[in-house]
Protein backbone atom coordinates (compact mmCIF):
# COMPACT_ATOMS: atom_id res chain seq x y z
CA UNK A 1 0.00 0.00 0.00
CA UNK A 2 1.35 3.44 -0.91
CA UNK A 3 1.93 6.19 1.65
CA UNK A 4 -1.02 8.10 0.17
CA UNK A 5 -3.30 5.07 0.52
CA UNK A 6 -2.21 4.48 4.10
CA UNK A 7 -2.94 8.07 5.03
CA UNK A 8 -6.35 7.98 3.39
CA UNK A 9 -7.21 4.80 5.29
CA UNK A 10 -5.86 5.99 8.65
CA UNK A 11 -8.11 7.03 11.51
CA UNK A 12 -8.97 10.70 11.74
CA UNK A 13 -8.12 11.62 8.15
CA UNK A 14 -10.85 13.57 6.42
CA UNK A 15 -11.55 12.06 3.02
CA UNK A 16 -12.23 14.83 0.51
CA UNK A 17 -11.20 15.59 -3.05
CA UNK A 18 -7.93 16.66 -1.46
CA UNK A 19 -7.33 13.17 -0.12
CA UNK A 20 -5.34 13.14 3.14
CA UNK A 21 -4.91 16.92 2.94
CA UNK A 22 -8.55 17.30 3.97
CA UNK A 23 -10.54 20.50 3.69
CA UNK A 24 -7.70 22.51 5.27
CA UNK A 25 -5.31 21.46 2.51
CA UNK A 26 -2.59 20.35 4.93
CA UNK A 27 -1.59 17.69 7.43
CA UNK A 28 1.35 16.87 9.69
CA UNK A 29 3.86 14.10 9.20
CA UNK A 30 2.90 11.20 11.47
CA UNK A 31 6.54 10.51 12.35
CA UNK A 32 7.75 14.11 12.70
CA UNK A 33 5.16 16.78 13.71
CA UNK A 34 7.65 19.50 12.75
CA UNK A 35 6.96 18.70 9.10
CA UNK A 36 3.73 20.02 7.57
CA UNK A 37 2.56 18.99 4.10
CA UNK A 38 0.67 21.81 2.37
CA UNK A 39 -1.27 21.48 -0.86
CA UNK A 40 -0.81 24.51 -3.13
CA UNK A 41 -2.38 24.83 -6.56
CA UNK A 42 -0.05 27.75 -7.28
CA UNK A 43 3.07 25.65 -6.77
CA UNK A 44 4.77 24.22 -9.86
CA UNK A 45 7.09 21.89 -8.01
CA UNK A 46 7.69 20.29 -4.62
CA UNK A 47 9.65 22.57 -2.30
CA UNK A 48 10.58 23.09 1.35
CA UNK A 49 9.88 26.25 3.30
CA UNK A 50 11.18 26.96 6.79
CA UNK A 51 8.51 28.68 8.91
CA UNK A 52 10.49 30.17 11.78
CA UNK A 53 7.51 31.53 13.72
CA UNK A 54 5.70 28.18 13.62
CA UNK A 55 8.97 26.29 14.23
CA UNK A 56 8.24 23.90 11.39
CA UNK A 57 9.11 23.10 7.80
CA UNK A 58 6.35 23.16 5.21
CA UNK A 59 6.57 20.74 2.31
CA UNK A 60 4.77 22.48 -0.54
CA UNK A 61 2.95 19.94 -2.71
CA UNK A 62 1.49 21.05 -6.10
CA UNK A 63 -1.05 18.21 -6.48
CA UNK A 64 -2.50 15.37 -4.42
CA UNK A 65 -0.95 12.87 -6.81
CA UNK A 66 2.50 14.29 -6.01
CA UNK A 67 2.24 13.44 -2.30
CA UNK A 68 4.32 10.25 -2.42
CA UNK A 69 7.09 12.12 -4.21
CA UNK A 70 6.82 14.93 -1.65
CA UNK A 71 7.20 12.50 1.25
CA UNK A 72 10.24 10.95 -0.42
CA UNK A 73 11.65 14.43 -1.05
CA UNK A 74 11.23 15.35 2.63
CA UNK A 75 12.91 12.11 3.74
CA UNK A 76 15.84 12.70 1.39
CA UNK A 77 16.27 16.18 2.88
CA UNK A 78 15.82 15.11 6.51
CA UNK A 79 19.32 16.22 7.47
CA UNK A 80 18.78 19.69 6.01
CA UNK A 81 15.44 19.97 7.81
CA UNK A 82 17.04 18.98 11.12
CA UNK A 83 19.79 21.58 10.69
CA UNK A 84 17.27 24.34 9.99
CA UNK A 85 15.01 23.51 12.94
CA UNK A 86 17.83 22.80 15.38
CA UNK A 87 19.18 26.29 14.71
CA UNK A 88 16.06 27.71 16.35
CA UNK A 89 16.03 28.52 20.09
CA UNK A 90 15.14 25.52 22.29
CA UNK A 91 11.41 25.15 22.99
CA UNK A 92 9.97 26.47 26.24
CA UNK A 93 6.91 24.26 26.73
CA UNK A 94 4.19 25.06 29.22
CA UNK A 95 5.07 22.16 31.51
CA UNK A 96 5.50 21.88 35.26
CA UNK A 97 9.08 22.81 36.16
CA UNK A 98 10.00 24.26 32.78
CA UNK A 99 11.37 27.76 32.21
CA UNK A 100 9.60 30.36 30.09
CA UNK A 101 10.39 34.01 29.38
CA UNK A 102 8.43 36.89 30.86
CA UNK A 103 9.58 40.46 30.27
CA UNK A 104 12.88 39.14 28.96
CA UNK A 105 13.72 37.06 32.04
CA UNK A 106 13.44 33.33 32.80
CA UNK A 107 10.58 32.25 35.06
CA UNK A 108 9.89 28.73 36.34
CA UNK A 109 6.42 27.25 35.89
CA UNK A 110 5.04 25.58 39.02
CA UNK A 111 1.80 23.60 38.82
CA UNK A 112 0.02 23.74 42.18
CA UNK A 113 -2.95 21.89 43.60
CA UNK A 114 -6.31 23.44 44.24
CA UNK A 115 -8.24 26.19 42.51
CA UNK A 116 -7.67 29.86 41.93
CA UNK A 117 -6.06 32.25 39.50
CA UNK A 118 -2.48 31.76 38.34
CA UNK A 119 -0.03 34.22 39.86
CA UNK A 120 3.34 35.55 38.80
CA UNK A 121 5.85 35.98 41.64
CA UNK A 122 8.34 38.43 40.19
CA UNK A 123 10.76 38.47 43.14
CA UNK A 124 11.47 34.75 42.88
CA UNK A 125 10.67 34.50 39.16
CA UNK A 126 8.09 31.78 39.47
CA UNK A 127 4.66 31.35 37.93
CA UNK A 128 2.29 29.40 40.19
CA UNK A 129 -0.60 27.87 38.27
CA UNK A 130 -3.36 25.98 40.14
CA UNK A 131 -4.41 23.17 37.83
CA UNK A 132 -6.60 20.08 38.27
CA UNK A 133 -4.63 18.04 35.73
CA UNK A 134 -1.49 18.34 33.55
CA UNK A 135 -3.55 18.66 30.37
CA UNK A 136 -5.08 21.97 31.48
CA UNK A 137 -1.74 23.58 32.39
CA UNK A 138 -0.71 24.88 28.91
CA UNK A 139 -4.06 26.59 28.36
CA UNK A 140 -4.03 28.24 31.78
CA UNK A 141 -0.48 29.52 31.32
CA UNK A 142 -1.23 30.91 27.89
CA UNK A 143 -4.35 32.71 29.10
CA UNK A 144 -2.33 34.21 31.96
CA UNK A 145 0.31 35.54 29.57
CA UNK A 146 -2.36 36.95 27.28
CA UNK A 147 -3.92 38.81 30.22
CA UNK A 148 -0.52 40.16 31.27
CA UNK A 149 0.25 41.17 27.68
CA UNK A 150 -3.08 42.95 27.25
CA UNK A 151 -2.56 45.00 30.41
CA UNK A 152 0.94 46.11 29.39
CA UNK A 153 0.09 46.69 25.73
CA UNK A 154 -3.02 48.73 26.43
CA UNK A 155 -1.17 50.98 28.90
CA UNK A 156 1.80 51.56 26.57
CA UNK A 157 -0.43 52.10 23.54
CA UNK A 158 -2.51 54.82 25.17
CA UNK A 159 0.67 56.42 26.53
CA UNK A 160 2.23 56.81 23.09
CA UNK A 161 -1.06 57.71 21.43
CA UNK A 162 -1.46 60.56 23.92
CA UNK A 163 2.04 61.78 23.03
CA UNK A 164 0.89 62.09 19.44
CA UNK A 165 -2.45 63.63 20.28
CA UNK A 166 -4.23 60.58 18.87
CA UNK A 167 -6.86 58.21 20.19
CA UNK A 168 -6.85 54.42 19.99
CA UNK A 169 -10.35 52.97 20.09
CA UNK A 170 -9.41 49.30 20.17
CA UNK A 171 -6.42 47.22 21.27
CA UNK A 172 -6.47 43.53 20.35
CA UNK A 173 -4.09 40.84 21.57
CA UNK A 174 -3.79 37.76 19.37
CA UNK A 175 -1.58 34.79 18.58
CA UNK A 176 -0.38 36.22 15.28
CA UNK A 177 2.85 34.87 13.86
CA UNK A 178 3.57 37.08 10.85
CA UNK A 179 4.07 40.38 12.69
CA UNK A 180 4.41 41.79 16.19
CA UNK A 181 1.77 44.43 15.67
CA UNK A 182 -0.47 46.09 13.10
CA UNK A 183 -2.47 49.31 12.98
CA UNK A 184 -5.39 50.58 10.96
CA UNK A 185 -7.00 54.01 11.29
CA UNK A 186 -10.75 54.50 11.01
CA UNK A 187 -12.48 57.80 11.58
CA UNK A 188 -9.22 59.25 12.82
CA UNK A 189 -8.91 56.65 15.57
CA UNK A 190 -6.48 53.77 15.71
CA UNK A 191 -7.29 50.09 15.97
CA UNK A 192 -4.14 48.20 16.91
CA UNK A 193 -3.47 44.48 17.15
CA UNK A 194 -0.48 42.88 18.87
CA UNK A 195 1.05 39.45 19.40
CA UNK A 196 0.67 38.28 23.00
CA UNK A 197 4.24 37.00 22.77
CA UNK A 198 5.54 40.52 23.31
CA UNK A 199 5.03 39.96 27.05
CA UNK A 200 8.04 37.64 26.84
CA UNK A 201 10.28 40.40 25.46
CA UNK A 202 12.11 42.97 27.58
CA UNK A 203 9.78 45.88 28.49
CA UNK A 204 11.60 48.38 26.27
CA UNK A 205 10.97 46.12 23.27
CA UNK A 206 7.24 45.83 24.00
CA UNK A 207 7.04 49.59 24.47
CA UNK A 208 8.88 50.22 21.20
CA UNK A 209 6.39 48.07 19.27
CA UNK A 210 3.55 50.10 20.80
CA UNK A 211 5.27 53.35 19.82
CA UNK A 212 5.85 51.95 16.32
CA UNK A 213 2.19 51.07 15.81
CA UNK A 214 0.98 54.39 17.22
CA UNK A 215 3.32 56.20 14.82
CA UNK A 216 1.38 54.61 11.98
CA UNK A 217 -1.56 56.81 12.93
CA UNK A 218 0.59 59.71 11.72
CA UNK A 219 2.48 58.03 8.87
CA UNK A 220 0.89 54.88 7.38
CA UNK A 221 4.16 53.69 5.86
CA UNK A 222 7.81 53.15 6.75
CA UNK A 223 9.22 56.31 5.23
CA UNK A 224 11.83 58.48 6.91
CA UNK A 225 8.98 60.64 8.15
CA UNK A 226 7.55 57.60 9.93
CA UNK A 227 10.86 56.79 11.63
CA UNK A 228 11.19 60.44 12.66
CA UNK A 229 7.85 60.09 14.48
CA UNK A 230 9.08 56.91 16.19
CA UNK A 231 12.30 58.62 17.33
CA UNK A 232 10.29 61.58 18.63
CA UNK A 233 8.24 59.46 21.04
CA UNK A 234 10.64 56.61 21.84
CA UNK A 235 14.31 56.52 22.82
CA UNK A 236 14.58 52.78 22.21
CA UNK A 237 13.92 52.40 18.50
CA UNK A 238 17.38 51.19 17.47
CA UNK A 239 18.11 48.85 20.43
CA UNK A 240 14.59 47.39 20.31
CA UNK A 241 14.77 46.72 16.57
CA UNK A 242 18.17 45.11 17.07
CA UNK A 243 16.80 42.89 19.87
CA UNK A 244 13.88 41.72 17.74
CA UNK A 245 16.13 40.92 14.80
CA UNK A 246 18.51 38.94 16.99
CA UNK A 247 16.14 37.36 19.51
CA UNK A 248 12.67 37.49 17.96
CA UNK A 249 12.68 33.72 17.45
CA UNK A 250 12.90 33.32 21.24
CA UNK A 251 9.39 34.70 21.58
CA UNK A 252 8.02 31.96 19.33
CA UNK A 253 9.81 29.33 21.43
CA UNK A 254 7.61 30.24 24.44
CA UNK A 255 4.91 27.59 24.72
CA UNK A 256 6.39 25.49 21.91
CA UNK A 257 6.47 21.71 22.42
CA UNK A 258 9.19 21.11 19.82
Amino acid sequence: MSFLSKLSASKGVVKTDNGPFGSAGEFRDADDPRILYKLSSRARRISLKVKTAEREVAVIVPTVSALNKAVKFARENAEWIDVQLESLPPPMPFENGSEIMIRGLPYTLIATEGRGRPKIHHQIREVHVPTPDPESLPGRVKRLLIREAREELEAATHFYADKLGKRVSKVSVRDQSSRWGSCITRGGEGQISYSWRLISAPPYVLEYVCAHECAHMIEANHSQAFWDVCDRISDDVKPAKKWLRKHGALLHAVGADY
